[in-house]
């Protein structure tokens, strides 16, 4: 059920992804948009808003290959011009889709003939503001004049500078804005139950797997929800330090967790200790170098190691699943997941550094594999801690109850015991106790061997469940003795059961292979009048069957000699 959940929620979310490609971004640059152009700064002074509008004057400018500009990590800032031709007699209301959250420095300006109308200044180098919206980006609303205009935007980032440049109307921005939220919803929703499930999991049956899966995409939800804005807008908007590093710091967390959650579901602490020690070595050290670069205020050697280590961390569990393909179960499904997960995280990474195009599909690179990749370990994850909860069950039943007559085992049947004069107390009702041995045990196994002599305790056990009532209690004491609990039952009635089961007994003799073994058993009762304790009631039981026994055997010794042996009182 908890599989085909999952399915069924990761194809809606394909489904929603695939239309959100589909008609939030191919779609969304009108016509209005004729013409963009970028180039990089050279030096390390900025420059004004006149030079860069000469510089664009004197032809040195490149046209990207697509709408979707990334420049990767480094320190020049970048300027893109975008020629507008608005052909109607009115303003047209426009909403700039400028930059990715992250974005350090963002300056805007519209201007036309006229000169300068209107600019904007924005990004995360300064708190949250208005024009930085979760999940998408930094956003300005314009009204842009009849004729044409340009737009001017400069972008520098410490991160990667991500800049998916579009031109949308009211329309096109509630639709996108919809679809990614409504994404965003599923993808989280997803995530989230199965960080809860696998916590749940691991609260009741304590099995560190579930805990360091459940750690493991924790911190991808963490960095998910800082990278895309979430954070910066709803929980620290006047905290640049955590939005400026929470990411970095968490893109690290998220790899030693995972090698953390490989180490425990590979079992390499186990069967190799000296590879786990050094895991645990160069876990600590990525995390002491991203702290010391935060410390020292080196963003941008920090943005570089976190993208690095990340993405060396993901190469090292395959790594390792390869290494352990044939010494663990399910390895090979890890190893899929694991693929799914880094063949992701690579394709956002150089999307981002801009080594291949950058577009809807590649930017959430990252997002689809761990997707893949959390619904796979899942999978696995329950299936073994199924298996771990069956281990679980089998040997409590072992405990519990003895292997080869598949009854109560002493332990069990003290506790259950304990239990039923507990309910007798509270309910004032009579209880007896039965004690027996089956006669002559030893001849048997003297006479036929050991393996008949186990045939034939299981045959005895068989007619001790087939004669006994639902509530009964049955237990093997040890060797060949018995023993019932009867509740809610007095001597008479006590006294009638176990005479119809010696009965049963001595006309039920153990056929093996065309011989019949004969059988009998001698029975000795206890019944609880005055709040006899359980150890009690088993002293006197046991009395009477050695009485049974030195007057012949094959005999029930009532703990009342008054009763009569062949009373027939129903049981």
């Amino acid at each position: 059920m908890m599989v085909r959940f999952v399915l069924i929620i990761f194809l809606m979310t394909i489904y929603c992804q695939n239309a959100f490609a589909a008609t939030g971004h191919h779609n969304s640059i009108p016509t209005l948009l004729t013409d963009v152009t970028y180039f990089h700064e050279d030096s390390t002074t900025p420059l004004s808003f006149a030079q860069a509008e000469q510089h664009f004057r004197s032809g040195e400018n490149q046209h990207p290959p697509q709408d979707f500009m990334s420049f990767g990590i480094n320190k020049r800032a970048t300027w893109i011009k975008l020629n507008v031709q608005n052909h109607t007699h009115v303003e047209q209301y426009r909403r700039l889709n400028a930059a990715q959250p992250w974005v350090d420095s963002l300056a805007i300006y519209l201007v036309n003939d006229q000169g300068v109308i209107q600019t904007w200044h924005s990004g995360d180098e300064q708190v949250a503001d208005s024009h930085l919206l979760p999940g998408v980006g930094f956003v300005f609303d314009m009204k842009l004049p009849p004729g044409q205009s340009q737009i001017f935007i400069r972008g520098q980032s410490l991160d990667p500078l991500t800049l998916p440049i579009a031109l949308l109307d009211a329309y096109q921005s509630r639709t996108l804005d919809a679809q990614i939220h409504v994404t965003s919803g599923i993808l989280y929703g997803i995530l989230l139950a199965l960080v809860g499930m696998n916590l749940v999991l691991y609260l009741s049956i304590k099995q560190l797997d579930a805990l360091f899966y459940s750690l493991y995409i924790s911190c991808f939800i963490i960095v998910n929800i800082s990278y895309n804005g979430y954070g910066f807008a709803w929980l620290y908007s006047n905290s640049l330090f955590i939005e400026n590093n929470l990411t970095l710091i968490m893109m690290v967390f998220h790899g030693v967790s995972g090698l953390v959650f490989v180490s425990h579901f590979l079992r390499i602490h186990q069967h190799s200790p000296k590879l786990n020690l050094t895991l645990l070595i160069y876990s600590g050290l990525g995390i002491l170098t991203m702290v010391t670069l935060i410390s020292l205020n080196m963003h941008l050697w920090a943005t570089k190691f976190a993208f690095k280590f990340l993405s060396l961390t993901t190469m090292l569990m395959i790594l390792l699943g390869v290494l352990n393909l044939n010494k663990t179960k399910d390895t090979l499904y890890f190893l899929i997941a694991v693929m799914c997960s880094m063949l992701g995280l690579l394709i956002t990474t150089f999307s981002v550094w801009g080594v291949i195009p950058y577009n809807y599909y590649s930017y959430n690179g990252a997002v689809f594999g761990v997707v893949f990749e959390a619904t796979i370990l899942a999978v696995i994850v329950a299936y073994r801690l199924k298996d771990f909860e069956q281990q679980r069950i089998t040997a409590e039943y072992l405990s519990s109850y003895d292997p080869l007559m598949n009854l109560f085992n002493r332990r069990s049947f003290m506790a259950a015991g304990h239990q039923c004069i507990q309910q007798s107390n509270r309910t004032k009702k009579i209880l007896s106790f039965v004690m027996m041995d089956i006669d002559h045990f030893k001849q048997i196994n003297d006479t036929y061997g050991h393996h008949i002599g186990d045939l034939t305790l299981s045959h005895i056990a068989k007619l001790l469940k087939r004669h006994t009532r639902e509530n009964d209690i049955i237990a093997r004491w040890g060797g060949e003795e018995m023993v019932i609990l009867l509740p809610d039952t007095n001597a008479e009635q006590a006294l009638a059961y176990t005479e119809h089961l010696r009965a049963t007994i001595a006309a039920t003799p153990f056929r093996d292979e065309a011989q019949d073994i004969q059988i009998t058993a001698s029975f000795g009762i206890a019944t609880r009048m005055n709040g006899e304790s359980l150890e009690t009631l088993y002293q006197l039981a046991d009395k009477r069957l050695y009485q049974a026994k030195q007057q012949g055997r094959n005999r029930v010794e009532p703990q009342d000699r008054h009763l009569p042996i062949t009373t027939q009182e129903q049981y």
